[in-house]
């Protein structure tokens, strides 16, 4: 009787039934063995200690040519191959090119590198400065035409666009140090005689005045503080009358005489 007769069957198709039969019968039979080969514990380590060196070899092959395209790369050398030694002697050249340099030429290429960062950066400032003063240009010119079109007196045979374009042709507008509206020539405050800054729908109603734009001849009514509205043609007029009459501009009579004339 065979103890290990599993063990066996294990190369036999069929397994131990089928050896067992073979055993036991008393006919001639062959038996069909799994396809394979015997190996032994020895052999096994062996092939299982070949793979990991493989692979081992092939990692650190890998690595390498990683490691020596890295240092080219660093070092900024353009040379083919993977030779270590090859590589090592080209950093060396480079590192000794660089060691014998005149130090006054290492400076001038410095200096050179540098005056290269400061062009380009002054004419990058310069564009953005450029940019910047172009855009609150247009900012002032649309802040500039919306206060005065809310300025401008309703006159016939012109619309606001047009008075201001008109407008702008004879004086200029800024606005002062509290944000307000002021005309200009020649680029000072335009002031009465007395050094006063003459507000700017003054400016424009006179303006209207001169060129005939409105509706009807004149101012109306009377002035019950001195002089006839309707004495008055311009702006200027108003101020010549407070002035000869020692009127202030910003008094309650000088106040009334500068609506009344504002009044159609």
């Amino acid at each position: 009787m065979i103890k290990n007769l599993d063990e066996l069957a294990k190369f036999v198709k069929g397994g131990a039934d089928v050896l067992q039969k073979a055993i036991t019968s008393e006919d001639e039979m062959s038996l069909e063995f799994i396809d394979g080969r015997f190996v032994t514990d020895g052999d096994l380590e062996t092939m299982k200690s070949t793979v990991r060196n493989e692979g081992k070899t092939e990692g650190q092959t890998i690595g390498y040519d990683f490691a020596m395209k890295d240092l080219k790369k660093d070092f900024g050398l353009e040379i083919e191959g993977k030779d270590r030694k090859v590589i090592a002697e080209a950093i060396k050249s480079n590192i000794l090119a660089d060691a014998n340099k005149k130090p006054d030429a290492k400076i001038q290429e410095l200096n050179t590198s540098l005056e290269n960062l400061r062009n380009t950066y002054s004419a990058e400032k310069q564009v953005w400065e450029q940019t910047e003063t172009q855009y609150k240009g247009r900012l002032k010119d649309i802040s500039v035409m919306s206060e005065l079109q809310k300025n401008i007196p309703d006159v016939q045979g012109l619309n606001k666009n047009q008075f201001a374009t008109l407008i702008k042709s004879e004086f200029e507008f800024d606005f002062d140090e509290n944000n307000v509206l002021i005309a200009k020539k020649n680029g000072q405050p335009i002031k009465d005689s007395m050094e006063k800054v003459i507000p700017v729908n003054n400016i424009l109603t006179d303006y209207a005045t001169q060129n005939g734009w409105f509706k009807s001849n004149g101012r109306g009514g009377g002035n019950e503080q001195g002089g006839n509205s309707g004495e008055f043609k311009t702006i200027n007029d108003v101020y010549k009358h407070m002035e000869a009459n020692n009127i202030q501009p910003d008094s309650p009579e000088g106040e009334k005489l500068i609506e009344n004339f504002n009044k159609d």
